[in-house]
């Protein structure tokens, strides 16, 4: 009798032992060891050139071995950026899909304020202050005109005046270059043969500088950074230089 009951518990504590043998080899087939990340979407398919704005983004939680690198994991990261190229449903949003406002690396509309225009016009050794303007600083524009002015008698009075055309104005680019250090890089002109500036204005400023650059000669005046003050100054005519001889 005691045989059978010692041979009952034996098999009983095989059959248990089995039993607990393969429970723990589920158990750990059904522990998940992946690691996984939150990253930003888009919820819906994003065109290119267009900003985003948060409901356009959404979160998933991915396995991370299946995470782009360049995948942004925050919405506020993302929203208020510009699409560099278009963002299918779905997908990820990567670094390389969005540019910041004043990223330069991604090109000059993406430097270009809210609301504000970019200007090119023609500068030279003089006007460019020795080539010495740099993207970022701050400028006023003046411009020396000819005009004529018709008299009551039918005849034409020519005089030459000069006049600020726009105060504060950002410097955006020389020639084309984005950076602050690079300044005029091959200020002979490259392939063009001419140096440029590119200014942020207002679109109601945009025209009366076209007009000064057109018809007029400018020159850029450097501001201090420090300097936030507009000043008012009267036109200067050449008249005003020339000092009659009342003896005669």
């Amino acid at each position: 009798m005691n045989k059978k009951i010692i041979a009952l518990a034996i098999l009983f504590t095989i059959i248990t032992s089995v039993a607990v043998f393969f429970y723990l080899e589920n158990y750990k087939k059904s522990i998940d060891y992946r690691e996984y990340a939150q990253v930003v979407i888009a919820n819906r398919t994003i065109p290119n050139r267009s900003k985003i704005t948060r409901d356009m983004l959404g979160m998933v939680t991915k396995d991370s071995a299946y995470v782009h690198p360049n995948a942004y994991r925050d919405i506020d990261a993302v929203a208020g950026s510009i699409a560099t190229s278009r963002i299918a449903k779905g997908d990820e949003v990567l670094k390389d899909y969005i540019a910041a406002p004043g990223d330069i690396e991604k090109g000059l509309a993406f430097v270009v304020p809210d609301n504000m225009r970019a200007i090119t016009i023609p500068v030279n050794e003089v006007s460019a202050l020795n080539y010495m303007v740099r993207p970022g600083d701050m400028v006023d524009v003046i411009v020396t005109i000819s005009l004529q002015e018709e008299l009551p008698d039918g005849s034409t009075k020519s005089y030459n005046q000069s006049n600020y055309v726009l105060q504060k104005v950002f410097v955006l680019a020389t020639n084309s270059n984005l950076g602050y250090d690079s300044g005029f890089v091959n200020q002979e002109g490259g392939t063009s043969g001419k140096n440029t500036v590119t200014l942020a204005v207002y679109p109601e400023h945009a025209l009366p500088l076209a007009l000064a650059c057109d018809y007029g000669t400018i020159r850029l005046l450097l501001r201090s950074p420090a300097d936030e003050r507009e000043t008012s100054v009267k036109p200067s005519l050449l008249e005003h230089f020339i000092r009659k001889d009342d003896t005669k």
